[in-house]
């Protein structure tokens, strides 16, 4: 589903993004830069980055011992032994199905400094391939999000699920079945695919659907087999963690990107705040079927998709939000304002700050909420045009020729 020139109504002539390719770039030089320092940090002095998880895991099953991934006195001390925590009572769990092993074992036969800096220079390598596929021509500019910064300095795996959900969408016309194998891969965090079975069947995307249903059964499956049932039991058992992690906030509600978090850091009670939270969800969801299930061009599609997965679940992180990408650059594509865009696009600047020691309202869910409100409004625009450019002859034998009206 790459982008198509119906998507493009006001789009500049010869570069889509060329408004955007100065200060893009630079973005990139800067976050790249600041990247390797932190990796260059992490080998002089291991801390507790979020890679040490997935890294610790990894050992645990090297060991032959995969279960104990799941288990946080076993996974906590190895962690311990070769990274500093910067406090007594943090914990890196491990929440992903045993299938995920399979893709970080590799990277623990390294230390872990160097497992890092391999886990995010290759799927940062996966990200922005997949983003050039679906976007062909935004060359550099997915990788200036700073969001992106965040994923590469703590090893987290948004280059991972945001390139599979480009890849997906990139594919969905050519090979449908391919697509939905590929989607289906988000197993690793169904958070962020939530949408995705409203979308597809919305689209009568029946053959993705398959696709997407024998991955996602596939990896499951293939845990089990390779690992045993007592690590997926033991990984089931991790669900009421994730669930106290969101309820009562223990990373911080800042570090939470969804509307939940936002309205609990407002001092809204737990019962209102999940209340307004699934309003909002339903409300993108509603959305997306409506965008899904009419003549839309792809683009306006995915970008609606991307904004409305962020706004799903209680438990979305900030990286999390590479997934907007699409979004942004379908926007800036189509002749949005860049003013608009650019102010959206700092708002983690925000987020990086207050880690760094500020205290600012968490602005998250602002994002996907106007990225949203910003394709319906592009999508009623390019609807409008249409309607107006219909063309009526009338002939003398009274037969009238009217052009097809999108609707």
């Amino acid at each position: 589903m790459t982008a198509s020139s119906d998507d493009v109504r006001a789009a500049p002539a010869g570069d889509p993004y060329a408004r955007y390719r100065f200060v893009g770039n630079v973005f990139v030089v800067v976050l790249v830069l600041a990247a390797l320092s932190e990796f260059s940090r992490n080998f002089i002095q291991p801390s507790d980055r979020d890679f040490l998880a997935p890294w610790a895991a990894a050992q645990l099953a090297l060991a032959g011992r995969p279960w104990l991934a799941y288990e946080s006195s076993a996974l906590h001390a190895l962690q311990s032994a070769v990274a500093t925590f910067g406090s007594a009572t943090a914990e890196l769990p491990f929440p992903y199905p045993p299938a995920y092993l399979l893709l970080v074992i590799p990277l623990g036969l390294m230390s872990f400094p160097a497992g890092l800096a391999a886990w995010s220079v290759s799927s940062f390598a996966f990200y922005l391939f997949a983003a050039r596929r679906l976007m062909p021509r935004s060359g550099w500019l997915a990788a200036a999000f700073p969001v992106a910064f965040a994923n590469a300095a703590i090893g987290q795996n948004a280059f991972l699920t945001a390139g599979l959900f480009m890849a997906g969408m990139a594919l969905l016309d050519t090979s449908p079945f391919a697509a939905g194998a590929v989607l289906g891969c988000l197993v690793v965090k169904p958070q962020l695919a939530i949408l995705l079975p409203v979308a597809l069947v919305a689209g009568r995307q029946w053959r993705a659907v398959a696709g997407a249903a024998a991955s996602s059964m596939a990896i499951l499956l293939v845990g089990l087999g390779l690992f045993g049932p007592a690590t997926t039991a033991a990984w089931l058992n991790e669900a009421p963690l994730i669930v106290k992690v969101t309820g009562e906030g223990l990373m911080g509600w800042g570090k939470l990107a969804s509307v939940y978090a936002a309205a609990r850091q407002m001092a809204v009670p737990a019962g209102p705040a999940i209340a307004i939270h699934l309003i909002v969800a339903a409300a993108a969801a509603a959305l997306v079927w409506r965008m899904w299930s009419s003549p839309a061009g792809p683009g306006a599609k995915v970008s609606m998709l991307a904004a409305g997965s962020m706004l799903m679940s209680p438990y979305v992180f900030y990286y999390d939000a590479l997934i907007l990408v699409p979004s942004f650059l379908y926007l800036a594509r189509s002749g949005e304002r860049p003013g608009v865009l650019f102010a959206l696009w700092c708002i983690p600047l925000l987020l990086i700050a207050q880690i760094g020691g500020g205290d600012f309202a968490n602005l998250n869910a602002l994002v996907p909420v106007a990225l949203m409100a910003l394709t319906y409004r592009r999508w009623r625009e390019t609807k409008a045009v249409y309607r107006d450019a219909s063309l009526t002859f009338r002939q003398p034998s009274r037969v009238r020729i009217s052009q097809p009206v999108q609707r």
